[in-house]
């Protein structure tokens, strides 16, 4: 279902998304506002060229958990799984996907974009959320600059041929909704031994998500409000 032709092209997406096409504006935040009203499945997107600073293509998922927040939580690393499964499905094959803790996407270790997550206000640890949102951010394109080689730290969608973007959103859509059927059959342990496996620091996964690692635990629920990637108009350059 597709409620705005004003967006690029349709989206091939099963039940139970909804597209929202944003023409502008922080897709997290309006997926926020839609959350409530509108529930699981709520998908808002955005695409834009670069101006003063790079392209973007952005798309947040609304989600609605059934287990306590300090377990419900842990869809962010099965969101990043998500992510990371849908640019490898797509890039060149010699490309290597990989993160940094928590929510940076590495693809040959130059920063492609993040993840944000928000959580329903006033959502206590052991309480069920109202809803939760993951938001993506990727670079779409650094048309603006005059040396793209002088940021080796970042990459684009367009440099590694991306014709068709939308197709990342695609995926990330069937890859979230078969990474949380895994969960259910094959519990966490499986996924978090994946997501550490494309993490750039050492460490495991403990049950809740947090990375424990040789000079102790960085919480999860400390590490997605921490967007080191990230400035104020999206990912860095």
């Amino acid at each position: 279902m597709f409620d705005n032709l004003s967006a690029p092209r349709a989206l091939a997406l099963p039940p139970p998304y909804t597209a929202h096409w944003r023409s502008q504006g922080d897709v997290l935040n309006h997926a926020c506002d839609l959350a409530a009203d509108h529930g699981a499945g709520t998908l808002v997107w955005h695409a834009s060229p670069s101006q003063s600073d790079a392209g973007r293509f952005d798309f947040a998922v609304v989600l609605e958990p059934e287990t306590p927040l300090a377990e419900a939580r842990r869809a962010f690393v099965i969101a990043m799984l998500a992510l990371g499964d849908a640019v490898a499905a797509h890039c060149p094959p010699e490309r290597a996907v990989g993160f940094g803790w928590a929510g940076e996407l590495l693809l040959d270790a130059s920063r492609l974009g993040g993840m944000r997550l928000r959580i329903a206000p006033d959502t206590a640890e052991d309480a069920v959320p109202d809803w939760i949102v993951i938001g993506v951010e990727l670079i779409a394109d650094r048309h603006h600059l005059s040396a793209p080689g002088s940021r080796p730290k970042s990459i684009s969608l367009d440099e590694e041929e991306f014709a068709d973007p939308a197709i990342v959103l695609e995926s990330f859509a069937a890859y979230l909704m078969l990474n949380f059927d895994r969960m259910t059959h094959e519990g966490f342990d499986p996924l978090a031994a994946r997501y550490t496996h494309l993490l750039a620091a050492d460490g495991t996964l403990t049950q809740d998500g947090d990375l424990q690692t040789a000079d102790g635990i960085s919480r999860l629920q400390d590490a997605v409000d921490l967007t080191p990637w990230r400035g104020e108009n999206g990912p860095n350059l």
